[in-house]
């Protein structure tokens, strides 16, 4: 069985690479352009004045130039300070190896579809939805895109996929636990963790498995390892960093500074591929990253959730197809961005091929 599943990853990961090769190419030869750094600091990002053109930079920009400054460095605290720094080091530090920062995203792309394939494996006991789930996230434009882009959301949902693994699967290892949470809130938001961290403490508590103490000891290590990541800001500033404030400005940051359209825009965004600006004429536009696995994905976990509901079957399974309609709460006043989703894609995709396959085996086809 080994074997196989070695053989399955190995014709999952050259498949990726394939998909990206074709339609990523230049991923792979980008060389850094360190004209960069002196655009960013002309950029909105930086808030004092500055002399020169004010130019307005991309995320993207934005995190490979502080990332880069970060190796080199700087303070993470005091450059977009508003995302955690774990991967704008990672891009800095392949900036400095190899000149080019979408190695970071390469790797994790596929580290999470290897993930899905043995999440599937652990949760759906089935070589056939482990390996159609990975393959159909392999092709969604969204993944693509995030993978062939330096932002954050990607490596996000790998700590998030692979902590829920962790608090589901190996309850005892509290320890390595941690260690993911704090990754996982280093990656891109603090709000998000605590998500998913009460979400997961309601589905224990049901389940009668919910234990505080490890729960504490889960966050207090992942908290030591979040604030290890501002190690430079620590030293720069002799000690006297508090890490518990810079956390709360933050927050407060990210919610002064959420613009939406209207209540559930992002939703509409999911179903529809259209979303209403909130800038100009308020217009309506597509993304080119939509599907319609979303909606028909979104629209089986309803299925599936609601006739584990009524047969009271409350198990992993029943938590990976709520995962994706509870987020879309959790997104119910923020900004409808395609790249939010990438999140809830790997919960999406083992949903709907279980569902799928539990229906054709139903009707007498055998997989």
């Amino acid at each position: 069985m080994r074997r196989k599943n070695l053989l399955n990853s190995l014709v999952i990961v050259f498949f990726y690479l394939s998909i990206l090769f074709l339609t990523h190419k230049e991923i792979f030869t980008y060389h850094f352009d360190q004209t960069l750094i002196k655009r960013y600091f002309l950029s909105q990002d930086i808030t004092h004045e500055v002399p020169g053109k004010r130019l307005f930079l991309s995320d993207e920009d934005i995190y490979i130039s502080s990332g880069y400054l970060y190796a080199k460095g700087a303070d993470p605290a005091g450059y977009n300070f508003d995302h955690p720094p774990l991967l704008k080091y990672l891009f800095g530090y392949s900036i400095i190896l190899f000149a080019n920062p979408y190695f970071v995203q390469i790797l994790f792309g596929g580290a999470l579809i290897l993930l899905v394939y043995f999440t599937g494996l652990k949760i759906y006991r089935s070589n056939v939805v482990s390996i159609i789930a990975s393959l159909l996230l392999t092709i969604d434009p969204l993944f693509v895109d995030s993978v062939s882009h330096a932002m954050l959301d990607l490596s996000e949902v790998f700590f998030l996929l692979l902590y829920i693994v962790l608090v589901l699967f190996y309850k005892r290892n509290y320890f390595l636990s941690g260690i993911v949470l704090g990754l996982f809130a280093g990656t891109k938001s603090l709000t998000t963790p605590v998500f998913f961290i009460l979400l997961l403490s309601f589905y224990q508590w049901y389940k009668k498995e919910f234990n505080l103490k490890t729960l504490m000891k889960q966050i207090i290590i992942g908290g030591i390892v979040f604030s290890f990541l501002y190690l430079q800001s620590f030293i720069q500033r002799g000690g006297l960093f508090n890490i518990f404030f810079f956390a709360l400005k933050t927050i407060k940051y990210r919610i002064v500074h959420n613009v939406t359209s209207f209540p559930g825009a992002s939703l509409v965004l999911f179903l529809t591929s259209y979303f209403q600006t909130w800038w100009g004429k308020r217009e309506f536009l597509s993304v080119a990253t939509w599907t319609i696995f979303w909606p028909i994905g979104l629209g089986l976990c309803l299925f599936q959730l609601k006739k584990n509901i009524k047969k009271k079957l409350i198990n992993a399974k029943s938590l990976f197809g709520a995962v994706p309609i509870l987020y879309f709460f959790y997104l119910g006043i923020q900004a409808p961005f395609p790249r939010y989703f990438l999140l809830v894609l790997p919960f999406l995709y083992l949903n709907f091929v279980y569902v799928v396959v539990n229906h054709v085996k139903k009707n007498g086809t055998r997989i």
